[in-house]
């Protein structure tokens, strides 16, 4: 279901998910339907979401070594934005825009917190 969605513009990203969870209750000590959880939350709530499932990926009985990657991936991501962040923060903003900023702002930081927190064995 997640590739037609990928490939064939069909939209089956919420049963893709539902399969994926299907797959955790049947197989819990298995990472890689949280790899895929991850993929398909793609960068929602500033990737926050998709580090969710690739850390529960790696913490898994059977991690996919692939979660490293894509983990690694949003982590400099992470980084790169909480940079470009730190260099508009002096900008007059509207009290909703502000909020949105703000927003954004506390969870590319808890992001950016969280990617120099992780061990740097892979």
């Amino acid at each position: 279901a997640r590739y037609q969605n990928e490939l064939a513009g069909v939209d089956t990203e919420l049963l893709a998910e539902r399969f994926y969870y299907q797959a955790l209750s049947v197989a819990p000590q298995i990472g890689m339907p949280f790899n895929q959880l991850g993929t398909l939350a793609g960068s929602k709530y500033y990737n926050v979401e998709a580090t969710y499932c690739y850390l529960r990926c790696i913490q898994s009985e059977v991690s996919f070594e692939g979660a490293y990657g894509n983990l690694k991936r949003l982590y400099d991501k992470a980084a790169k934005m909480y940079h470009q962040l730190k260099k508009c923060e002096n900008r007059k903003l509207s009290p909703s825009k502000k909020r949105g900023k703000d927003i954004k702002r506390l969870l590319v930081s808890f992001m950016y917190l969280q990617s120099l927190l992780q061990p740097k064995s892979r």
